[in-house]
């Protein structure tokens, strides 16, 4: 049977992987290295028309950091208005206040042109790359400006006013002050989700086990994931994120039928047999050979098999994309 992405619920468009921060849980591996790109109002206009034809409710715009540019996220915000989209928040890290001034400048310009709510990511991973009091700074030009705040992750101010507001602070630090453990607690208090630069950090919590462990444990196949769309991501370069897979991707516009498996290969696998397939390909076929200190699960093999495929050149697809998620494993 066909891979199918077939309906959609609430989403967000990644507007840009463009950041000044590179935080170690970040499923899409942004930061100041990524190509200073950012989504055009006709692309944007595009996805969300997409999205809503195949029964979306509402889309967030993240990132990277939207805020980055904008102007470009300006364009964002009529291109939803334009399609009908409603845009449920803006997600920002608030690495770019400096000023509180122009921030409420800027955030009153923007509600102006439809940022109605904005989510200020607060957790020890960002505060490794933006201090307190940047973070603090943001909710407040919002709230003057008028704009909601939904600061998310609220939980871990404690922590973070553990340690001087006015400067970074890396992950390390919090493994000196709150212990070893702290990485198993922050799972236990959070849902993050594990992809990208998240297996690193988490990796000492969770444990690595052996491939063939991995593999034995692994269900017969990833059909299940790849077509779930309760929470849906779209990118600049028009592309579907199935499953929130980062650096897997379905072109959009191909969204709403059968996928022909001659174009998606990798995804038509993996629905098919699994990680157990593509594994067995890519082992026999692609020389590739597992990592001896083992994975998390068998996202992260997933994960380092396509890498492996991707620093050998194999672009039979446009799957292994966006090109440079791959460039900075």
């Amino acid at each position: 049977m066909t891979l199918a992405v077939t309906c959609l619920q609430s989403g967000g468009l990644v507007a840009t992987y463009q950041c000044q921060s590179a935080c170690p849980h970040c499923l899409y591996r942004g930061g100041p290295s990524r190509a200073p790109e950012y989504i055009d109002q006709a692309t944007a206009a595009a996805l969300f028309a997409k999205a809503l034809s195949l029964g979306a409710t509402a889309m967030h715009v993240g990132g990277g950091e939207p805020l980055v540019d904008p102007l470009s996220l300006a364009g964002v915000l009529a291109a939803a208005a334009e399609t009908g989209m409603p845009i449920e928040y803006v997600e920002t890290s608030g690495s770019w206040f400096d000023d509180m001034d122009e921030a409420v400048g800027l955030l009153a310009e923007l509600r102006g042109m439809g940022l109605a709510r904005l989510l200020v990511s607060i957790s020890p991973m960002h505060n490794g790359f933006v201090p307190l009091k940047k973070t603090l700074g943001t909710i407040e030009a919002a709230r003057i400006a008028g704009v909601d705040v939904f600061p998310w992750q609220e939980h871990f101010l404690k922590d973070l006013r553990a340690f001087d507001p006015e400067t970074t602070h890396p992950f390390a630090e919090y493994l000196r002050h709150f212990g070893p453990d702290y990485p198993a607690r922050i799972l236990e208090r959070t849902w993050i989700h594990l992809g990208g630069r998240a297996f690193d950090l988490f990796a000492p919590a969770l444990g690595r086990r052996p491939v063939e462990e991995v593999l034995a444990g692994a269900s017969a196949d990833c059909r299940g994931e790849l077509t779930d769309a309760s929470h849906f991501h779209m990118d600049l370069y028009g592309d579907y994120v199935p499953g929130l897979c980062s650096g897997l991707a379905i072109r959009a516009m191909d969204l709403g039928a059968p996928l022909d498996p001659e174009l998606y290969p990798i995804l038509s696998t993996l629905a098919e047999s699994g990680i157990r397939g593509l594994y067995d390909y890519a082992a026999l076929l692609e020389d590739f050979t597992a990592n001896p200190a083992g994975y998390v699960n068998k996202c992260e093999l997933c994960q380092d098999i396509r890498r492996h495929l991707s620093e050998r050149g194999w672009f039979e697809s446009t799957e292994l994309a966006p090109a440079e998620f791959y460039a900075t494993l």
